[in-house]
Formats: C-alpha cells, sequence, structure tokens
C-alpha cells in the first residue's frame, strides 16, 4: 500500500516538474519572440472638412510619426456638434492617451472634456477654446488679436480706396460659420473693435463717420450656404464697403458672390481669415484685399506633440516646458501673419505698425516653418 502510494506521489511530483519546465519555457519564448509594442494612441478632433483641417491633420501626422505613436486626426463632414462630442465620448471610453479637440460649441464640449480629464486622459483644446472647462491648455490663434489686425488693415485698404471720409457712411458684413465657437465670436469682436477704435482715432475722421454693421450672417459651417448669404446682402446692399469673412470659406464665399453679383475686383473691400487652396485665388483675382493667415498646422502638430509629453513627463512638467508663463498662463498663441498679393507695412491709427507679407514672403515663411507649400494652396 504505501509502495502504491509512493509511486503515485513520484508521478505527481514529476508531472508537476514538467508542467514547471514547460511553463517556464512558454513564459521564456514569449519574452524571447520579437513583437511590436503597443502604442500610444492620441486623437485630434476638428470641427469639419475643409482644406484648413487639411492642414491640420498634416501637422498631426507628421508628430505622430516622429514620435512613433497612433495619431489620430477625425472630423465631421460639415460642423456636427453632436457628431463632434459623440465621438469624443468614445475615445474616452477606449481610454486613448490624450485628446485635443476644436469644439464648435463651448459650452456644449465642457462636460465631456471635463469627463476626459476624470478618467485620467489629459485633454487640451486646438483652435477654438472652452475657457469655462478644466482644459489643461488652449493651443491656437490668439483670435481676438487675429480679428483686431484684420480690422485694422481693412479700415486702412478701406481709407486708401477713399471710402473712409468726415461725414461718410461705412457699411461692414460679417459672414460666420459659427455664433457660438469662441474663436468666431473673438475675431468678430476683434475685427468690431479695431474699426471702431480706429473710426475716433483716426486724425483725419474723429469720429465724424456713420458706419453700418450688417449681420453677422450665420452659415453653420456650410459653404453653400455661406454664398447664398453672402450674395443675399450684397443683393440688398450694393453700396457695401467691407466684408469680412470670418471662417476659412467665407471669404472665398463672398469672392464667388461679388463675381455672381457683378461686382468688379477691389470694390468692396474683402478680407478673409486663412491661407489655403480656396483663399489664394480671391487674392490673386483682385477680389479679396489681404487674407489672415493662421499657423494651424502648428495646432495639430504641437498639440500631438504636447499631450505625448505629458505622458512621458507629467502633466506639470509638461506643460511648464511648453507653455510661458505656466501656471498663471494657459495658452499658447500660434500666431498668424497677414498676407496679400504685395508686401505693405504702415502705422494703424491705433498706433501699430502693421506688416502685411506677399504671397512670395509667406510661401518662404511657410518653408521655414517646415510646411510644405502646396497644403497653403501656394505652388
Amino acid at each position: 500500500m504505501y509502495k502504491a502510494i509512493s509511486k503515485t506521489l513520484a508521478a505527481v511530483i514529476i508531472a508537476i516538474v514538467v508542467i514547471a519546465i514547460v511553463a517556464g519555457v512558454v513564459v521564456y519564448m514569449y519574452y524571447l519572440t520579437p513583437r511590436a509594442p503597443t502604442k500610444l494612441v492620441f486623437v485630434v478632433i476638428g470641427k469639419s472638412v475643409h482644406p484648413y483641417w487639411s492642414v491640420v491633420e498634416a501637422g498631426v501626422k507628421k508628430a505622430g510619426q516622429e514620435l512613433g505613436v497612433e495619431a489620430i486626426f477625425w472630423v465631421p463632414t460639415k460642423e456636427d456638434v453632436p457628431a463632434q462630442l459623440s465621438t469624443m465620448d468614445s475615445y474616452i471610453a477606449q481610454k486613448v492617451a490624450g485628446i485635443a479637440i476644436a469644439p464648435s460649441d463651448p459650452g456644449a464640449a465642457t462636460p465631456y472634456i471635463n469627463k476626459g480629464l476624470q478618467q485620467g486622459i489629459p485633454v487640451i483644446t486646438i483652435d477654438t477654446d472652452a475657457p469655462q472647462s478644466n482644459r489643461l491648455v488652449y493651443l491656437g490663434t490668439g483670435n481676438y488679436k487675429a480679428g483686431w489686425l484684420a480690422g485694422l488693415v481693412a479700415w486702412q485698404l478701406a481709407k486708401e480706396k477713399g471710402y473712409i471720409k468726415p461725414g461718410a457712411t461705412i457699411k461692414i458684413a460679417m459672414l460666420t460659420g459659427s455664433l457660438t465657437a469662441m474663436n468666431s465670436l473673438e475675431r468678430m469682436a476683434g475685427f468690431r473693435d479695431a474699426i471702431m477704435n480706429c473710426s475716433v482715432k483716426d486724425p483725419d475722421i474723429k469720429g465724424n463717420i456713420n458706419i453700418v454693421w450688417l449681420g453677422p450672417y450665420n452659415d453653420q459651417e456650410d459653404p453653400v450656404q455661406a454664398y447664398n448669404l453672402a450674395l443675399s446682402a450684397l443683393q440688398a446692399h450694393p453700396d457695401l464697403t467691407i466684408a469680412f469673412g470670418v471662417y476659412a470659406y467665407d471669404g472665398p464665399a463672398w469672392a464667388k458672390a461679388l463675381k455672381a453679383a457683378g461686382f468688379p475686383p477691389g470694390k468692396v473691400i474683402l478680407v478673409e481669415f486663412d491661407v489655403t487652396s480656396d483663399n489664394v485665388p480671391p487674392l490673386v483675382e483682385g477680389y479679396a484685399q489681404v487674407t489672415v493667415g493662421q499657423r494651424q498646422y502648428f495646432m495639430g502638430y504641437y498639440g500631438v506633440k504636447l499631450l505625448y509629453n505629458m505622458t512621458k513627463y507629467g502633466v506639470e512638467q509638461a506643460l511648464k516646458q511648453f507653455i510661458p508663463g505656466y501656471p498663471n498662463n494657459r495658452i499658447y498663441d500660434t500666431g498668424v501673419d497677414l498676407v496679400s498679393t504685395k508686401h505693405m507695412e504702415f502705422t494703424a491709427p491705433t498706433g501699430e505698425k502693421i506688416v502685411v507679407l506677399s504671397l512670395d514672403e509667406y510661401k518662404a515663411l511657410a518653408q521655414k516653418l517646415g510646411i510644405d507649400p502646396s497644403l497653403l494652396g501656394l505652388s
């Protein structure tokens, strides 16, 4: 009996030893076998399909390649707040490594931004801020300043045209894609404030001018609707003096409407926003005089790199290294450039020295910054 037990025990021990050896070999082979490392996933959510966002996407992809991470860029076909936020919620559920979003409606996006942060996902805003949220930082254009510069150059060009003189009435219309997005509101506020400041401070006018504001006309980020609104405005106000295209496609919509309504190039002072393959032709044709060039490539590029650094060095350390004046300052201004077909310099009635780059100068600047000029419509 004891002999049988001993044999059984020996068999069990041998089986255990064999299992242990096999397990050891499996574990050894597991770690010995080469495997592709799991990539971090970062997501950048834009507003709509447009050449402007294609430049942002190029920056996102470039950063992902350099860092060896998966950098996903997503936009709805046109501005769609529910689609944008449901997509963000989906990526939060997937526990991605970081999210950058350009919120079409900052108020609606705030709870989603906060939710991502609460679940340990770094979230930043680009292009459009959501200052009421707990977003870690805003990375993009200083939109009030950009609108302000647009207003100063519009005033100067209208004055050179002879439209601005004592006792004159000038009509100004703004066409935008949103009445809720912060970038739209800030650009329009800056533009309006610049015009009103000039009307008071210009020594040749001293407030003796009547300014009529039309709109803002909201096309809800629909280029077709933008064109229809612009055409209606021109038909109703053939004496329009200044037109401002707040979003990238709004300038081209104004230009197309000016052509359709029979306006000669240059009759209406048109200031566009952005330098894209859609914005350059109106400048060359003379229907637009100046465009405000954003550096949106870096919103995508730096956005991914900043999120990556947060995972590598920690949120606070990454922000301290990247944001000047952090934590008191949580905004990184990527900057703008005024662009026209020719180089211009002037002193605005507000005392500011303004420089407008030619298309050739802007192309050289883009190349210096590492941006493919073809992405900006510059061959």
